[in-house]
């Protein structure tokens, strides 16, 4: 493979994005378990995460291919340096890689409930990218998507509906994602103040209920509480650069910057639920972002 392919594919995959899937598997994982067992149904549950999250990736840009030509034309398909076709057998290859990873799962722990988390998570991921991206559904089918991830995460549980405070924070991921889906659908053009106002709006809100979430789950401690306060203003200053220029350049460091923070989030809620050694061990998972994000942008 030429340099010039490879730097195509690393473009289409989005691969920086990739490691923020994990971190949502570990969050999901330790609300649910309280410490890194069971090891191999995690482990297969990663790499499912990772082949959906992946092939949605492909999919996105093979059924938008027709408006990239017009909005985007230097993307790796519509420039013509990965054949569609190729980007569409890689892409339902995923999905099949990342079903056939949960119902391995699926199977190690004895429940059904990996393999019909995976398949409405492959359903809502091929959802988006057929018909639903251009339509007021477009933000909450995303939201839907992460907040699945964090469920698949968790459902190496057995007793996944007892756990309440997974759903609730998978929920809070969701309405984080939709604030940052709304703040990305007009990155081809110029956003208006108002829209990326909402988005803000809407971001920090979930960042403060994520942390009133979390303090349910372990005794609070003023450290960890400050640690959240910190996040809080991170969201409020990454998204309130394009709230003063709302040109594409600005609104995609923005979007790419809150897509990077799902890792703090999810190592946050790592530490409430795990300690703080889970938590940093999640956040080590910045360093990867950094290094795939030097070679590919996030969008």
């Amino acid at each position: 493979m030429s340099g010039s392919t490879a730097s195509a594919w690393w473009q289409l995959l989005r691969a920086g994005n990739v490691f923020t899937a994990v971190s949502n598997i570990l969050a999901g994982f330790l609300l649910a378990h309280g410490e890194w067992q069971p090891v191999w149904p995690l482990v297969i549950l990663i790499v499912s995460s990772i082949g959906l999250y992946l092939a949605g990736m492909v999919l996105n840009d093979v059924f938008d291919l027709e408006i990239d030509r017009v909005e985007r034309p230097e993307r790796p398909l519509p420039s013509g340096r990965i054949e569609p076709l190729t980007a569409k057998l890689i892409g339902w290859g995923l999905v099949l890689d990342g079903l056939t990873g949960a119902a391995l799962a699926a199977w190690l722990i004895g429940s059904w409930m990996p393999l019909v988390v995976a398949g409405l998570l492959a359903l809502t991921i091929v959802g988006y990218d057929t018909v639903l991206k251009q339509t007021p559904l477009g933000p909450l089918t995303m939201g839907a998507c992460r907040a699945l991830n964090v469920l698949l995460g968790a459902s190496a549980c057995t007793d996944l509906p007892q756990h309440k405070v997974v759903f609730l924070y998978a929920g809070l991921v969701g309405v984080y994602t939709v604030a940052l889906t709304l703040l990305a659908r007009d990155e081809a053009g110029t956003s208006s103040p108002r829209a990326v106002k909402s988005a803000s709006n809407l971001a920090q809100s979930s960042i403060l209920a994520v942390a009133i979430v979390a303090v349910l789950v372990p005794p609070l401690k003023l450290g960890w509480l400050a640690a959240w306060l910190i996040l809080w203003i991170v969201v409020r200053i990454v998204t309130y650069e394009p709230y003063i220029d709302p040109s594409p350049p600005t609104v995609r460091q923005s979007v790419s910057r809150l897509i990077t923070l799902f890792i703090p989030l999810d190592a946050l809620t790592c530490v409430a639920a795990a300690g703080w050694p889970a938590g940093l061990c999640v956040l080590t998972l910045l360093a990867p972002t950094y290094v795939a994000t030097r070679r590919a942008p996030m969008t």
